[in-house]
Parts: structure tokens; C-alpha cells; sequence
């Protein structure tokens, strides 16, 4: 994805003239009478909301935003209360929040669904952004970038159409033949669209795609506009496959809306929280006799990306995690100080090559200030309230969490039966879905399973072969009300610690290559002691002088973590089909092999997110609803792709390791 630039605007008699298109972003007359008269009327909306199961637009031009919060606004109104809105949208040019503020001020009619708009309005980061509001019933998956580019890396199936953004000649790189295929890869059957332009190359381009297109009385001075009906069985002009066909998708799930899910930490809490927001039955399950017992289980954890100078396919995963567990968070636990505190996080350079990458990096313009910022050590202690060694990158959203409360959080919602002591030691596949044997010989049935179980998983015969691996890490921790000086913000670099949590602080971590054990050891407290010395001398001593006189407590746990320490989320795939199907790779990794990849029917794995949890473990849960229920993915589909448990084969194959 290319940076962001965001939109110049002159306001022009109270409305907003784009000065990127040298054109306004709604009609002077009425700009929300045009987007009912031009969007909702002319694709029937009133109508299909009221029967709808699940509903799903796709949106060229998201501008102010005032065509998402009219459709909100008739979803709400004319929806069943079960019904899921899915709205799809694209802005090459994202307006500042100041003035979408202003703009959306214009229309006072829809001041209720604008203000919480307002609230969730995402840092100008290129790539999608996906926004939840009623209570998990309306969706917004934003995507900021070139409109090509973005809707070539959606995943989705649409069931209408606004083609709004300028018109064609104030804004010709978006109506191009490129767009037109991936809108045609997107439609089904029935898919609707409409537009306030009769180009002639809107009207080419959708006709060359599939649609039938009709020319209908506009809005205003406007005398005419197109609307239409895809009806080809498929595309006309084929737009190129998203990714290789090993990465396709399973269909949706069409069976019983049950989940059984092992294992309890933030990666299985987030699964099943967001398979229950969709009126799934969740069975949560673990071995141990409470949830967030394991990696999951410290006081408290760093919530923040560590970010490279150009962003790559991994760093970008792990700042859209961040920015939606953030958004979650604020959203839904803004008043839950023992969960989480927006406190922000400075990390600090650990050495001068580092500080001159943090430099470059707050240079480079590819994450804006409100994402990261560059600050001076003398700034750097100002924020932490305590001294620091050096410069570093403030994160301003960051901030700590408490993984095991947030478990606890996720998993009460209802439609979830939480179930403790109790291990899954073979999975059986039947005809309707899965069976989960106890350890106990209980046997416990869904029609889909998401193994969730970390190193463990493994132990299961359809997950023997996803390559996992632990490494040990021991925290350090003092007892609640420790007398030691404030810290105002998490602060990180080659260790962490958090502002205290009702006088405890919790800082760490060592990271133990193929040590298996438990024990808390001294070694493992000097360890975390230096690092942060390292960091904040005076905060440091006075942890040691603490240490000497009333001993640390400490908890050892261990990170899952896969060969490119990427987390693997997605469908399990049979491990010798894929041998068998994509073989040829072993000679040459280009060759085009079109066999559809083979999985176990409804079994998905959501493991190996070692210590970033908290930012890739709630997108993670999302991103497997989504692909069960065939929602509009929260991702991009290349990094769906590189998320995708059958990886390993395909590279593996390509190396001729296997």
C-alpha cells in the first residue's frame, strides 16, 4: 500500500470543495436528499433491508462519510434486529477529523450516528480499517488507499453498489477498466448498483463486467444517472485471482451455527467472542481450571507495533491489529481502568544505530503523528514522569492491557458456555462437524472447531504437522502498593513495564530458547532488573533496592510462535493433499496450478501469536468469523494470505524440504 495523502479542503459557503478533484463533495441543494434519492431509493434499499439476513455495499468514495451514516440510519430503521449491515468503502484522499467534524455538522438529522463516526474515524494509515458499531450489527470496513488497489485486496461478496468519488473527468485514475473487473469479481446474481454520473465510461465499464445498465431521472439539475442489476453468471472481463489457489477460502459455513473452541487464551476469548456477537453458540474450552492460565496469563502486557522505517507485509498485519484492538478497547472498555489504560508508550532507543532508525522512521511520512511520533529524551522523561536514557518513538494509543481480565471480558458475552478442567485429546470428524473427546471420556460436538491451544495443538492428528514452537519467558512482579516512585506510560525497548497496576508493577522478559521449565529464578529477575535500569535508571534501582528488601515474585510462561513469527489463522489444511496437489512447486515454484487447496470442512486454527497477542489476537477472532460467515474480510487479502496456516507446506514444498 502507498502513503496516505490526505485531502486538501476549502470551505466554500459553509460546504467542503476538495481541492485534490477542484470539485464539491454533495450537492449544494440537498446532499443528503441526493444520497437517498441516488443510493438507497435507486438500489431498493427500504425494501431489501426489511428481509434481509446479512447485507453487504460496497462504496467508491467514502468523502464525508454521509452516504455510510444515511444507509445506517435506514438500516436501523427498516432491519430486522438480527440483520448484520456490511458497509464497504474507499477513500484515496481521507479528510482530517476537524473537518469531517465540520462537514458532518451540516446534517443534525443523523448527529447520533455522525458523533460515533467521530469517535472511531481512523489515523490516515493506508490499508483497511474496520470500524463496529450497534453493538457489532453495523460494520464499516474503511480502506484507505487507491480504490483499484484496495477493492483488488478485498475478499467479499457484494450486494450493491454506490459509485460515487467525482465524476469521471474530475476524477479519472478511479474509473478505470481495472475497477470495473474487480467489481464484477465482487457481484453475484442480483447485485444492484447505482451512480450519479451517465459517463459513458461508468456506463461501458459495468456493462463490460456483467450489469445491465439503465439511465434513470437524476437528482436536482442532474437530469440523468445510471442504475443497474448484475446478471452475467459470472464477470465478462475476469479479473486476475486474488492470490494462488492454495490460498483460497472455504465456502461459507452453511451448517449449524455451534463452535467449539480449545483453548482460553486472548487468541481463542477473541474467536469466540466474535463467532457469539453473531449469534453463534460457543463451547470455550481448557485444561486448566481457570481461562488466560498460560501465555495469556500475565498481570499485564504492552500494547503497541514495533514499526519498521518501510513498512512490509508483517509490519503492516501488526499495526492494523494494533490500531483495532485499540479501537476495541476504547470503544467497548473505556471505563474498565482494571483492564486497560490508554496511557501511551514511549520505546526508547536501546543504542545510537537505534535512534537514528527512530528518526528516520518518524521522517519517512509513512505513519502519521497520531499512530507515532518522534520525541527527544528531555521530552521522553517529561512524558514518562521518571528519567530515560535516551530518545524514542511515542505511541500515543498504546498502552498497557491485563490479558487475563481482558479473557474474562471477552468470553462472558453471552451465547458463550466457558468449560475449565477439561482437555480435548482427540478430534473426530462426522458428518455434521467435529467431536472433541475429553480427556475424561466426555465427548463434546460442534459443527465447527478452532484449535486455539498454542504448542499444544500439535497433539491433535488434523494439526500435527503446523510447525509451533515455545520460548520461555519469565516476568518480574512486586506486591500491590509497592512504594516506588510513578511511571505515567508504558515504557519499552529491550525490556517493558508498565505504570503500576494498584501499586504493582509488573516488567520483564526474558526470552529462553528451548527451556522448557517453570521455575522462577533469580537470573531471570537481574535479567529484567538491568533492562529496565537500562531504560529509566532511577526506576530501576529503586525495583532493586525493592528486590533487596522484600524479594520479587515472578510467573513464567511461554510464546507460540511459528518459523516467520507470524501468527497462523485460517482453515487446517490436510496436510497430504496439499503434498499431493501442489507437488509440482518442488520444481518450479511458478508453475500455475489451479487444484482448489483441501481442508479439514470446518476446522480453523488461531495459533502462534508468541508475545503480540494483544494486537494480532482480537483481529484474529474477527478475521475467523468473517471467514466463516463470508463477511468482508478485516484484512487485506495478501495478508490474509501470508496469516494462512498452509503456508508452511507451500514453502516447504518450494524448498523441497518435504
Amino acid at each position: 500500500m502507498k502513503k496516505t495523502t490526505q485531502a486538501t479542503i476549502i470551505w466554500n459557503d459553509h460546504l467542503p470543495y476538495s481541492v485534490q478533484h477542484e470539485d464539491i463533495y454533495f450537492s449544494t441543494e440537498n446532499g443528503l436528499e441526493e444520497t437517498n434519492h441516488v443510493f438507497l431509493e435507486s438500489n431498493q434499499l427500504r425494501e431489501r433491508f426489511a428481509t434481509a439476513d446479512s447485507f453487504t455495499i460496497a462504496e467508491t468514495g467514502f468523502g464525508t462519510g454521509l452516504n455510510f451514516l444515511a444507509t445506517w440510519q435506514l438500516f436501523r430503521e427498516q432491519a430486522p434486529a438480527s440483520a448484520r449491515l456490511h458497509f464497504v468503502s474507499v477513500e484515496k484522499y481521507p479528510i482530517a477529523t476537524d473537518d469531517l467534524i465540520k462537514a458532518l455538522a451540516l446534517w443534525p438529522a443523523l448527529s447520533m450516528f455522525s458523533e460515533q463516526l467521530i469517535v472511531q474515524y481512523p489515523s490516515p494509515v493506508p490499508g483497511f480499517h474496520q470500524l463496529s458499531f450497534d453493538q457489532g450489527r453495523v460494520t464499516l470496513t474503511l480502506m484507505l488507499g487507491d480504490a483499484v488497489d484496495c477493492y483488488r485486496q478485498l475478499d467479499a461478496i457484494v450486494d450493491a453498489w454506490f459509485f460515487d468519488g467525482f465524476t469521471p473527468f474530475r476524477n479519472p485514475d478511479m474509473w478505470r477498466p481495472e475497477l470495473f473487473e474487480q467489481v464484477g469479481r465482487l457481484s453475484q446474481q442480483g447485485t444492484t448498483f447505482s451512480t450519479f454520473t451517465c459517463a459513458g465510461v461508468a456506463r461501458r465499464g459495468l456493462r463490460d463486467v456483467g450489469f445491465n445498465v439503465e439511465t434513470v431521472t437524476g437528482f436536482g439539475r442532474k437530469r440523468e444517472m445510471l442504475i443497474g442489476t448484475f446478471t452475467a453468471q459470472e464477470p465478462m472481463n475476469v479479473a486476475a485471482p486474488l492470490s494462488p489457489a492454495w490460498f483460497e477460502l472455504p465456502n461459507k459455513h452453511s451448517g449449524d451455527k455451534t463452535a467449539l473452541i480449545i483453548g482460553a487464551g486472548i487468541a481463542g476469548c477473541a474467536t469466540a467472542y466474535a463467532l457469539a456477537k453473531r449469534g453463534w453458540k460457543v463451547t470455550l474450552v481448557d485444561k486448566n481450571p481457570q481461562i488466560a492460565a498460560e501465555g495469556s496469563g500475565n498481570h499485564q502486557g504492552a500494547l503497541y507495533a514495533k514499526l519498521p522505517i518501510e513498512p512490509i507485509p508483517a509490519s503492516r498485519f501488526h499495526l492494523s491489529g494494533f490500531l483495532y484492538s485499540s479501537r476495541l478497547l476504547q470503544q467497548s472498555l473505556a471505563d474498565r481502568a482494571d483492564i486497560w489504560s490508554p496511557c501511551g508508550l514511549l520505546q526508547l532507543a536501546a543504542h545510537e544505530k537505534e535512534r537514528v532508525k527512530h528518526e528516520k522512521l518518524a521522517a519517512s511520512s509513512h505513519y502519521p503523528a497520531s499512530v507515532v511520533r518522534y520525541v527527544e529524551q528531555a521530552e521522553a522523561t517529561d512524558i514518562a514522569g521518571t528519567a530515560v536514557n535516551n530518545s524514542g518513538l511515542f505511541f500515543p494509543e498504546a498502552g498497557w492491557v491485563s490479558p487475563p481480565r481482558l479473557c474474562r471480558w471477552l468470553s462472558e458475552q453471552p451465547n458463550i458456555t466457558v468449560m475449565t478442567h477439561t482437555e480435548i485429546v482427540r478430534l473426530e470428524q462426522q458428518k455434521e462437524g467435529w467431536q472433541g473427546h475429553t480427556r475424561q471420556g466426555d465427548v463434546l460436538t460442534a459443527a465447527v472447531t478452532v484449535i486455539a491451544a498454542a504448542a499444544n495443538s500439535v497433539s491433535f492428528e488434523q494439526s500435527h504437522h503446523l510447525p509451533l514452537q515455545n520460548i520461555r519467558g519469565q516476568v518480574s512482579i512486586t506486591a500491590p502498593q509497592a512504594n516506588i516512585e510513578p511511571l505515567n506510560t508504558v515504557l519499552c525497548s529491550e525490556g517493558y513495564i508498565s505504570p503500576s497496576q494498584q501499586g504493582r508493577f509488573c516488567f520483564g522478559a526474558t526470552f529462553d530458547l528451548k527451556d522448557e521449565k517453570t521455575d522462577i529464578r533469580e537470573s531471570g529477575h537481574q535479567h529484567n532488573l538491568q533492562k529496565i535500569t537500562d531504560m529509566a535508571p532511577r526506576l530501576g534501582d529503586a525495583l532493586a533496592h525493592y528486590h533487596t528488601q522484600h524479594h520479587l515474585a515472578g510467573r513464567v510462561g511461554f510464546r507460540c510462535v511459528s518459523p516467520d513469527k507470524l501468527p497462523m489463522i485460517g482453515p487446517v489444511p490436510i496436510d497430504t493433499d496439499f503434498i499431493a496437489h501442489y507437488a509440482r512447486l518442488r520444481h518450479d515454484a511458478k508453475t500455475p496450478i489451479n487444484t482448489p487447496p483441501s481442508h479439514y470442512p470446518g476446522l480453523f486454527a488461531n495459533l502462534a501469536h508468541g508475545s503480540k497477542g494483544l494486537i494480532s489476537g482480537l483481529i484474529s477472532g474477527e478475521l475467523i468469523a468473517a471467514m466463516l460467515e463470508h463477511e468482508p474480510l478485516p484484512l487485506e487479502k495478501e495478508l490474509v494470505d501470508k496469516l494462512n496456516p498452509a503456508r508452511f507446506i507451500i514453502k516447504n514444498l518450494i524448498r523441497r524440504a518435504i
